[in-house]
């Protein structure tokens, strides 16, 4: 009896033991499953973290580096998708029999809808027409560690102040966050400035003189196609070079620019240069006017030696004038000539030819002044020669004759007329004389 109670205990202590290795075993599998579990849960959301790729700007350029007011440039991006090339997901599975792994590998690419410029103040904004494209819509897949380029057009307003800008690219990204990156663009309203450096106020007739000015750029960027160009507002001058290129300009640089400058007419002389030049594609320009008086010293003058100081109209004046050569060599084809139109002058040229150094030469012309009106006249008159070595035409300062014209005295008769009528009554008085003689006559005889 005591040994089947033993052997009942040994049974039951058996089954105890089978039960409480079936729990552990039952335990170790639910601890594993919650495991396995748990790591394909943290699996699937590190593969739903990875499905959204990082897409960023790594690069940028503003072109041209300083816009200037009502410039027109470019922003140029660099956009890159910052995954990696791959990933891998490594699933295993156990049997009864054995135990397999696969590996998945997959890659990220980047759906990019739409790139555009957004920005806050109306001093850079997009340029709509007649440029580029102002926004791009559907870019398409950027593949990990891939990058595209991409410029976008801009434009300062002109009524833009000095100062930084700050419009922000925006990316939308179709499975990714989009992106919103500030580029600051700088505006600055200086310019390109010419400078007199050496210029005369005075310069001899037919004497040659060069003249400098500096072209300055006072931008905080370099500039690029910088020309000058002088223009005569004055007849009678002659500048070489016409046109100098500079072409680049460094920031704060300058460029001294030296041009000959030959008058052939005595007064002053107006004239500008004009300088042109680029802010990236942006056409500028800027103007320096200036002058210069040409004077007639030791030069071929003209010297009034008679004119008179007041005339009846409808009489004929007498002008004469010296013309003396005063340079220290001989000129060719000097002529005096009047200066003013709608007047009968005869000669109209007065042609005096060759002179030799020192010559002296006397010129004269009648003036008809039936056609001046009364009062104060002004007759100007001007001498031309030319240089017997270079063949140039000068044209020295004008000499103006300053005459009266008076109306002639007016009577109650034309002077023909009462010319007549006194003859006409001396007549009639010697015929009524004779008469009366001839009467007396006539009555003595016949007494």
């Amino acid at each position: 009896m005591k040994e089947f109670i033993d052997i009942k205990l040994l049974l039951l202590d058996s089954l105890i033991k089978e039960r409480d290795t079936k729990m552990n075993e039952m335990k170790v599998f639910i601890v594993v499953l919650f495991t396995v579990t748990f790591s394909l849960l943290l699996a699937t959301a590190s593969a739903s973290a990875a499905e959204g790729p990082a897409v960023m700007i790594v690069d940028y350029e503003v072109e041209p580096e300083v816009l200037m007011p009502g410039d027109i440039g470019t922003i140029t991006v660099t956009i890159q998708n910052m995954g990696t090339l791959s990933t891998e997901t490594e699933t295993e599975t156990r049997t009864n029999m054995y135990t397999s792994a696969t590996k998945t590998t997959s890659t990220i690419s980047a759906e990019i809808e739409t790139i555009r410029l957004s920005s806050r103040s109306r001093g850079i904004e997009w340029l709509r027409e007649g440029f580029l494209r102002s926004e791009y819509y559907n870019v398409g897949a950027l593949g990990p560690g891939e990058s595209i380029t991409i410029s976008l057009p801009i434009k300062s307003a002109t009524y833009a102040q000095d100062g930084i800008y700050f419009p922000e690219v925006c990316i939308e990204v179709k499975n990714g966050e989009n992106v919103r990156f500030p580029v600051p663009v700088k505006v600055d309203s200086s310019e390109v400035e010419i400078l007199e450096q050496d210029i005369p106020a005075e310069i001899s007739l037919s004497e040659s003189k060069e003249i400098a000015i500096v072209v300055a750029n006072n931008r905080p960027n370099s500039v690029s196609g910088v020309n000058v160009r002088v223009k005569s507002k004055s007849e009678g001058l002659e500048f070489t070079p016409e046109q100098i290129f500079i072409g680049d300009l460094e920031a704060y640089g300058k460029k001294e620019v030296n041009i000959s400058f030959t008058p052939f007419a005595a007064g002053k002389k107006e004239f500008s240069f004009d300088a042109t030049y680029k802010n990236g594609i942006n056409t500028h320009q800027n103007e320096l006017e200036s002058s210069i008086l040409v004077k007639s010293i030791a030069d071929v003058k003209l010297i009034l030696v008679n004119a008179p100081e007041s005339i009846l109209k409808g009489e004929i004046a007498k002008i004469d004038f010296d013309v003396a050569n005063g340079m220290a060599k001989d000129v060719k084809a000097v002529s005096v000539m009047p200066d003013i139109e709608g007047l009968r002058i005869l000669p109209s040229e007065y042609f005096i030819g060759d002179m030799e150094v020192g010559d002296v030469f006397s010129a004269s012309f009648d003036l008809y002044t039936r056609d001046l009106r009364v009062g104060d006249t002004e007759i100007p008159f001007k001498l031309v020669f030319r240089d017997v070595d270079t063949d140039r035409r000068y044209e020295t300062e004008g000499y103006e004759v300053h005459i009266e014209v008076k109306e002639p005295q007016k009577s109650e008769l034309p002077n023909p007329l009462l010319f007549a009528v006194v003859l006409g009554i001396i007549v009639l008085v010697v015929v009524l004389v004779w008469i009366r003689v001839k009467q007396k006559r006539g009555g003595q005889k016949a007494e």
